[in-house]
């Protein structure tokens, strides 16, 4: 399954190359979840916040749809 994946914060500074503007494409298994996604992109150990799957807020054990638009936030503090 083909996703897009959107990443926020310091998050994307692990990959080489992310364009802020397009993210970057995934290809993973057509069964694969959240967790899954955040395996094959080793941003489990990450302190993750909110993750949307087309607008829709998720957890992480959601199933994932092809041809997705995923958005991954790292956690927002403030006062």
């Amino acid at each position: 399954m083909k996703l897009n994946v959107k990443l926020y914060g310091t998050l994307s500074r692990s990959f080489d190359k992310y364009d802020h503007l397009s993210g970057i494409d995934v290809v993973i298994r057509k069964d694969a979840s959240i967790n899954d996604l955040l395996v094959h992109l080793n941003l489990l150990s990450e302190r993750l916040g909110m993750i949307s799957m087309d607008g829709i807020l998720l957890n992480k054990n959601s199933q994932l749809k092809n041809g997705a638009r995923i958005k991954i936030f790292q956690p927002i503090a403030g006062g």
